[in-house]
């Protein structure tokens, strides 16, 4: 990957958009390219920064009922100028109707017997050498949102942090972690073709994680089939 595709795909991989194959290309390219990184850390600055000053809200399911059939009328239409005309103002209903239930979210309360911070999400470790932060902002997120389901996927460099006598930056061993993360609920999963490929004994993973056959396969399945929200790390 150059630079002029690492920009291209930039914004999509700081809101968590890309597939997990974009997000490794994307990755190896940043660990090369420091304006890339420097690129990449500004924006993730920018998207905290704007998360810690914004209310999230779910949009109804109506609401997503009535855009995705003014999208499926374009089935219907023929091909050309008249189909772009029917997609665009498909797309301006779209952002007029989620415009207006965000105003209408920030002037009335969310109703009492609606449960915040819940969902599912998928945390990708591909590096241990970022796995010490990916725990603490895993502890961060939990105790934030303590009904979340959360799986953590390991593979590549990123299974060595779940082998045993694995320690952090600090000389603590992962293992003390991990095994409170798996009590609050935490699945750890490692990748099997890593293992294979890099001739690692399954015997030396610790107990709490649980081996799949390949990582990103099992990523792309908890996006693709159970929700989850893709989270790299």
């Amino acid at each position: 990957m150059n630079c002029p595709d690492a920009v291209r795909l930039m914004n999509a991989y700081v809101d968590e958009e890309l597939d997990a194959a974009s997000v490794l290309a994307l990755e190896a390219h940043l660990r090369g390219c420091a304006r890339c990184r420097a690129r990449a850390d500004s924006l993730h600055a920018l998207r905290s920064g704007v998360q810690r000053h914004t209310e999230f809200r779910m949009a109804p399911t109506s609401l997503r009922d009535k855009v995705q059939a003014r999208l499926g009328h374009l089935e219907s239409v023929p091909a050309g100028a008249t189909r772009r005309r029917v997609a665009m103002g498909a797309a301006a209903l779209a952002v007029v109707a989620l415009a207006a239930w965000t105003l209408r979210g920030t002037l009335e309360p969310a109703p009492a017997n609606v449960a915040r911070g819940t969902g599912k999400v998928v945390y990708h470790v591909s590096s241990s050498q970022n796995a010490g932060a990916a725990l603490r902002t895993l502890r961060n997120h939990l105790e934030a949102s303590p009904e979340t389901k959360v799986v953590v996927v390991a593979h590549n460099e990123g299974v060595d942090f779940l082998l045993r006598g694995a320690r952090d930056e600090s000389g603590q061993l992962f293992a003390t972690a991990v095994r409170q993360f798996k009590d609050r609920g935490v699945d750890f999963r490692v990748c099997n073709n890593t293992l294979v490929r890099r001739r690692i004994d399954g015997g030396g993973i610790l107990p709490e994680a649980t081996l799949v056959p390949s990582g990103i396969a099992e990523i792309s399945r908890l996006q693709e089939r159970e929700g989850y929200t893709y989270m790299r790390m």
